[in-house]
């Protein structure tokens, strides 16, 4: 600002020559130079010398030029002021009124010395006072070319140069106003100026001035607008001002862009050579309308030890009411947001426009908030003070959005591109907020972390940031470490040094690109990065590793991994190295990963989340277990012109033997055409683990010895692949051989042939928990088929094959979607019924007793099976009842339970059909059976006796049971239903039907007393010789206990009828049972006896044991002699007996005639007696009505008497009327009927 006055003051010096030349116009021509040096003098108050020569001409118009003119002298002898030539031209005719008009004046190279006193006064206003004529000269034109003004302060020991001062002036009198354009250079700084003035005040000894000044090397504009004055011989300059930027062509178009606009100054000044003094002032920002307002004060102190203070207090700032308007350059509205690159060099480029002071001081802002769209900035606080070419920065504190703490100290250069070097602090509470503010988008790193920032010694320009002494906090993260990023504004160099106690470097990175800026296509991983990692965890992906050290460089092209060791990796301890360099189109590399795991769980299950979804890291990870104490090496390569990519794995996992290679020629383009090729073999001592690992879940079970189990896929990712699969040992053999596919969306789908052969099975079909009933005794089994598996199924067809020496074949389909059904049809050689128990109710027979199983029923053998079967098979083994033949039947299975419909077959040379079914529910067991057989030949299950079977013929039989229990044998004690045997020609072998009569015979005789000693000969020697033909006959039966119940059979021929009952114990096989030969007597018939023979059969069924009761037998003989003896004995009383009862008749009718003629007297005595009595109750009647009707009339003459209403007749009662006979009914009597009394 005081270099602004001094010009000011340079012109005034000029203007003070000016007068002194035309002062000699209205005096004296002719002693020009003499009296030019005169009045000079007198004007100036100095004395003036004109050393050179002086030219002079009146006409045309009147003209004067003078060479080197020197004015005053300072303390050094040297002059106060110096022109080395002045010139001027006037006008003629104004001076015939005293006017002297100057209408073009020009001074060269003038050099003025002005001189500031210790006591801050001028030594120019020392000496003589100075009389200017200002009235009489109007000076139209002046130029001052090549000026110079030196400043010397004594007060402050500074001087100051104005230098190359070029000016146009021009004045209506010496007086003013003035007018004055020009440029100068202040201290080597250049600028133009433009000065205007008014007419002195004399009385208040001041004279005001209108200044304008516009620097070169800054675009701003100041405009000064008050009043000059010297008090004392100290200058003193005060009044307003106005500051603001100015913008070029260029900048006015990149306005809209800006996210700063130039800010406007305004307020008032006060200047001396003391101090530049800003009581007030006023800054605003945005539109004029409603701008953001900025105020304070500002003070220069320019004495001995300058130093200035600026303070400005901001109101709260909402950046839409002043930021331009957006240039919207997509098809929506939305607007781009600036990264915070843009924002820092926005910044810095406005402050860079700001001019520093050189010299000391502070300035101090403070902002309560900056408000942008939904975003604010609190808490503004910025201290600081000039350095060089740049600021200090003492204090900078700020609260961003996302309740985001930012503290800064350090030194700010602007001058070359803006850098700061010093300490800088962030700390974000919200850093979700704090990344949407600064980028309109949140990475989802950083919207998981909670907390994050960092403090660091800096040193930030536009193309370097370091950061040393590094603390940074990401969420519950601390790291230490430095950081750096070098340009040249082509590439970039990342190098990165950290270690702590967690390093995420997802949120690493989103917040590095936050800081760089990607929304201008940098990002963290376009940089030449050499980074090192040290961390107790660390994240990636998604996935943490603990225990981590890494180094590894990226450059060129080149990603280098120098090591890389992780303790902990979902519970794996991982080591790798290796290099990949190339691009997308050329690429080769190599490496090696070393893993170790005791447990491979949380690993698999990482995979299985972090992996995109596949059926085989579910199986996997399912499978995890069986992979415990791996230890595997991986060597992976890749190279676009030689192979693609190739991974070889060895190692041991959980006792398994690996070695696997895989292949993918184009592994960057994963497509359905993409090649690939898989080999591996696991091999183990025990089978049970190779199972495990080839995904099924067996239980700890080794069946053979060593297993070998290989695969073998080539093929691409979007066809069925060729697949081979092998398992091995001494004594069992399985193939596969086919295609299947390996994508995710129908993984496992195709076809195969496979061959299964085993010396024994049932090792591994314990081993996968399929308990077969009946195991232990070894099955050899070989069998083969062919498979296909589509989404939803898979099928066997063609199956071919032995079980333990029982053919079988047909095709099976088993739903993959749970429960898995299953169905098909099936045949086989023999299909056992108690091998069918077992599967239901566990063991059937109790192989410590060999009796049915009295223990609690087991669980069934197939709980979770769902079966529909089409079984056919050669015979069926029904135990006790026999086998049936060429068995037909609909097999279902579901949920414990088993059924046998559409039963058919051949069973004793009949047709057999039903259906039964078996089942388990709450540790209790069911069986229903319905079972009917036609044309059946019994012989094969009755017993024989001397003369063969002890019956023949052709039998139909209807059975339905129903049995429930907690054991098998329970179930067998509480069996019921019922049925019937339907013989057809049944002959009963070894009976003879007419041993009656040779009984009869051979009876007569013997002697009394008869019994069955004497009578079992005589049966022996006659009933067991012929047979009974019984022809058709039922045999109704029921089924309780356990037990089929015969009971009151019957048949019969002439002269014999047969009743039987039996009973046929199921469990124990056993028979107890009698059979009645109930001989016809004719007219041997004997009253209480009957000529009968009782055969016992007891045992078992297939022998029971016969024994003969005789004892009906022996009684009938024994009575039917006593009744002969009787009979003659009842003949000779008979005649007396028949006289008796006549003489009894005739004694009863005697008696009954007697007994008739009293009963007839008896009833005439009581109908006289009914008949008096009813005359009697008539007469009473009568008399009451009489009496209350007497009684009534006297009532009504005693109303009409005393003049009172008569009483209303009282209502009848109703009266019962007996009849005159008792035997009438009783009823009501008439309404009108007289009451009784």
């Amino acid at each position: 600002m005081l270099g602004r006055i001094l010009v000011f003051l340079g012109g005034l010096l000029a203007v003070v020559l000016f007068s002194a030349l035309l002062i000699p116009y209205f005096v004296d021509w002719t002693d020009f130079r003499r009296d030019f040096e005169d009045q000079a003098s007198r004007i100036l108050g100095k004395k003036v010398v004109v050393h050179g020569r002086v030219e002079a001409r009146i006409l045309p118009f009147p003209s004067v030029t003078l060479h080197d003119v020197r004015a005053g002298t300072d303390a050094d002898g040297s002059p106060l002021i110096q022109v080395a030539r002045f010139s001027m031209d006037a006008e003629l005719a104004p001076f015939l009124s005293g006017e002297a008009r100057i209408f073009d004046m020009r001074i060269e190279e003038p050099k003025a010395k002005i001189r500031l006193l210790k006591d801050g006064t001028l030594d120019w206003m020392r000496g003589s006072r100075a009389e200017i004529p200002a009235r009489t000269v109007v000076l139209e034109s002046v130029q001052i070319e090549g000026g110079q003004i030196e400043f010397i302060d004594e007060q402050s020991g500074r001087n100051r140069v104005v230098t190359g001062l070029n000016a146009d002036m021009s004045a209506n009198s010496l007086a003013g106003p003035w007018k004055a354009e020009g440029r100068a250079a202040i201290d080597g700084h250049p600028g133009s100026f433009s000065l205007s003035s008014s007419e002195p005040d004399y009385a208040a000894g001041r004279m005001g001035l209108r200044v304008r000044v516009v620097p070169d090397e800054h675009p701003v504009e100041v405009d000064l607008d008050g009043a000059i004055a010297a008090t004392a011989g100290k200058p003193a300059y005060s009044g307003s001002f106005s500051f603001s930027f100015r913008e070029d062509e260029k900048q006015k178009q990149q306005a809209g862009q800006s996210l700063f606009s130039s800010p406007r100054t305004r307020g008032s000044f006060e200047l001396t050579n003391e101090s530049v003094r800003i009581p007030s002032y006023r800054m605003e920002l945005g539109g004029s309308e409603n701008p953001y307002v900025v105020t304070g004060e500002a003070t220069l102190d320019t004495g001995a030890k300058p130093e200035f203070l600026l303070t400005a207090d901001g109101q709260q700032i909402d950046v839409a009411r002043f930021a331009p308007p957006v240039v919207q350059t997509g098809k929506t509205s939305r607007q781009p947001t600036a990264s915070v690159r843009q924002r820092i060099e926005a910044f810095a480029a406005m402050v860079a426009r700001i001019p520093v002071p050189p010299v000391p001081g502070k300035a101090s802002i403070s902002l309560p908030a900056l408000v942008s769209d939904d975003t604010t900035i609190r808490d503004i606080r910025l201290d600081v003070r000039p350095e060089g070419s740049g600021w200090q920065v003492v204090n900078a504190v700020a609260t961003l959005p996302g309740r985001t703490q930012l503290e800064a100290k350090g030194s700010l250069t602007l001058l070359g591109g803006p850098a700061f070097n010093g300490n800088l602090l962030l700390a974000s509470n919200q850093p979700s907020g704090l990344a949407n503010w600064l980028s309109g988008s949140v990475d989802p790193a950083i919207r998981q972390l909670n907390a994050a920032g960092f403090s660091a010694d800096v040193s930030l320009t536009t193309l370097n940031q370091r950061f040393d002494n590094l603390e940074l906090a990401i969420g519950d993260a601390s790291l230490k470490g430095e950081l750096e990023r070098r340009s040249d504004g082509k590439t970039s160099n990342l190098s990165i040094d950290l270690s702590g106690n967690e390093i995420d470097l997802d949120a690493l990175r989103a917040l590095g690109s936050l800081a760089l800026g990607d929304q201008v296509g940098s990002s963290v991983l376009d940089h030449r990065i050499t980074a090192k990692f040290k961390a107790d965890r660390f994240n990636m992906a998604g996935v943490t590793a603990n225990h981590v050290e890494t180094a590894f460089t990226m450059a060129g092209g080149i990603l280098s991994l120098e090591n890389m060791t992780a303790g902990d990796i979902a519970g794996a301890e991982v080591k790798a190295r290796g290099q990949l360099q190339g691009s997308l189109l050329k690429y080769a590399g190599k490496g090696t990963v070393n893993l170790h795991a005791a447990d491979m769980q949380p690993f698999f299950t990482m995979l299985q989340q972090k992996l995109p979804n596949h059926p085989f890291l579910s199986r996997l990870a399912a499978s995890a277990p069986w992979y415990a104490n791996s230890d595997l090496a991986m060597d992976v390569s890749v190279n676009s012109e030689n192979g693609g990519a190739n991974v070889a794995v060895s190692g041991t996992v959980n006792g398994s033997r690996l070695s696997a290679v895989a292949k993918m020629p184009d592994f960057l383009s994963i497509t359905d055409d993409t090649a690939m090729s898989l080999e591996a073999v696991l091999k183990n001592q025990s089978t049970a683990i190779l199972f495990g690992q080839a995904g099924l879940d067996p239980l700890p079970f080794d069946a053979d010895g060593e297993g070998l189990l290989s695969v073998k896929l080539n093929g691409t990712l979007g066809s069925p692949a060729q697949t081979e699969l092998r398992f091995s040992t001494e004594r069992t053999h399985f193939s596969m051989n086919g295609s299947f596919a390996v994508s995710a969306a129908n993984f496992g789908e195709g076809s195969a042939d496979v061959a299964l052969e085993s010396a024994d099975i049932e090792p591994y079909l314990i081993m996968n928990a399929v308990g077969l009933p009946q195991l232990g005794g070894g099955m050899a089994l070989k069998a083969n088929a062919k498979v296909a598996v589509d989404g939803q199924k898979i099928a066997l067809s063609s199956i071919g094959g032995q079980a333990g020496g029982n053919p079988f074949s047909g095709n099976l389909t088993f739903q993959r979607a749970a429960p898995h059904p299953v169905d098909g049809d099936l045949s086989v050689r023999t299909v056992d019924l108690a091998w069918l128990g077992d599967a239901i109710y566990g063991p059937v027979i109790d192989p410590e007793t060999g009796a049915l199983n009295a223990k609690p029923l087991a669980m069934p053998a197939f709980p979770q099976l769902k079966a529909s079967l089409a079984l056919k098979a050669e015979s069926f083994e029904a135990g006790p009842f026999g086998t049936v033949t060429g068995v037909s039947a609909r097999v279902t299975h579901d949920a414990g339970s088993l059924s046998l419909d559409d039963v058919a077959g051949t069973f004793m040379g009949g047709k057999l059909t039903g259906r039964l079914a078996m089942s388990t529910g709450e540790g209790a067991g069911i069986f229903r059976t319905k079972i009917a057989v036609t044309d059946a030949n019994p012989e094969p299950i009755l017993w024989a006796n001397a003369n063969g079977p002890v019956a023949t013929g052709r039998v139909a039989v209807d059975l339905t049971a129903e049995s429930t229990g907690k054991s098998v044998g329970e179930m067998l004690k509480s069996a019921g239903g019922s049925g019937e045997i339907r013989a057809s020609g049944l002959v009963l072998k070894g009976l003879n039907p007419g041993a009656f009569p040779p009984i009869l015979q051979a009876a007569d005789g013997l002697q009394q007393p008869i019994d069955a000693p004497k009578v079992r000969p005589l049966v022996d020697q006659s009933l067991w010789q012929g047979e009974i033909g019984l022809g058709d006959v039922a045999l109704p039966f029921s089924l309780n206990g356990g037990a089929l119940h015969f009971q009151n059979l019957r048949a019969g021929i002439d002269p014999v009828t047969l009743t039987a009952d039996a009973t046929v114990d199921l469990a124990a096989s056993t028979v107890n049972g009698d059979l009645d030969l109930l001989f016809n007597p004719g007219t041997e018939t004997v009253a209480g006896a009957e000529p009968s023979v009782r055969l016992n059969y007891n045992g078992p069924l297939a022998a029971p044991a016969l024994t003969t009761d005789v004892s009906a037998l022996s009684n009938y003989l024994s009575l039917r002699a006593f009744e002969k003896e009787r009979r003659r004995v009842e003949a000779m009383q008979a005649s007396v007996l028949e006289k008796q009862r006549l003489r009894r008749e005739v004694a009863l009718y005697r008696s009954q005639a007697a007994e008739r003629q009293a009963e007839k007297e008896r009833a005439e005595a009581e109908a006289k007696a009914r008949a008096d009595e009813e005359a009697r109750l008539k007469a009473a009647a009568e008399e009451r009505l009489r009496q209350e009707k007497e009684q009534q009339e006297r009532l009504q003459q005693q109303q009409q008497e005393q003049g009172q209403q008569p009483v209303p007749e009282r209502q009848s009662a109703p009266v019962l009327v007996v009849p005159p006979t008792e035997n009438a009914i009783r009823q009501l009597a008439p309404e009108n009927a007289p009451a009784t009394p």
